[in-house]
């Protein structure tokens, strides 16, 4: 049976947290296929781990290596483990680490880490004043521009790119002059399927930028 490196990682650190409880009732699991089951997993595991941490922030600061490992390997559709780690460790640490991930690995793993630095972009201080971050971060999102332009423009996957291509402008201003190859291709890719990437060609992308 191939490994599930996702719903292994959340139960890792699920049995980390609160080692005396399963993160999901044995009885929601009975009768259901394989991929249902799985995704119940995954879903309820991710919840209650988001839930903990964002009640606890000293406790997410101390496995905020795990919780930032995991990142790359989810869709991240949701904010429950970016959240409170953003709120525990700030914004700046977080980039730092999706950044290279979004450079380097496997498509899927690459187009999750960008795909995470949207709920980055969106996180804002709540009224805790342990979650009040000064992050300047605004040095580090050209960098993740040209990480994710660079994987929209070599991942073979249309899906992919899809999770991909809201990540960075088009605009020519945001980047160096070495980079116009790079936009030459993102822009005609985006324009052989302009159903798929109309946002790119209206400049409706580019996470941190004022749009």
């Amino acid at each position: 049976m191939s490994v599930d490196p996702l719903l292994e990682g959340l139960e890792k650190l699920w049995a980390r947290i609160n080692p005396n409880e399963d993160a999901v009732q044995s009885g929601l699991l009975v009768d259901l296929d394989p991929a249902q089951r799985r995704y119940e997993q995954v879903e309820c595991t991710r919840l209650r781990i988001g839930r903990t941490l964002a009640r606890d922030l000293d406790l997410t600061r101390r496995l905020a290596s795990d919780v930032l490992a995991l990142l790359p390997l989810d869709g991240n559709l949701y904010s429950q483990l970016i959240f409170p780690l953003v709120a525990a460790v700030g914004r700046r640490r977080v980039l730092e680490h999706l950044i290279p991930a979004v450079r380097e690995g496997d498509w899927p793993a690459r187009a999750n880490a960008s795909c995470a630095t949207y709920w980055v972009r969106v996180w804002s201080p709540g009224k805790s004043s342990a979650e009040r971050h000064i992050d300047h971060v605004a040095d580090l999102w050209p960098e993740l521009w040209r990480a994710s332009l660079e994987a929209f423009v070599h991942c073979p996957d249309l899906d992919l790119r899809m999770q991909l291509h809201t990540a960075f402008p088009l605009g020519p201003e945001h980047y160096p002059p070495e980079a116009a190859p790079l936009l030459h291709q993102a822009r005609s890719i985006a324009q052989d399927y302009p159903e798929r990437f109309s946002r790119l060609l209206t400049g409706s992308t580019g996470y941190g930028v004022a749009i």
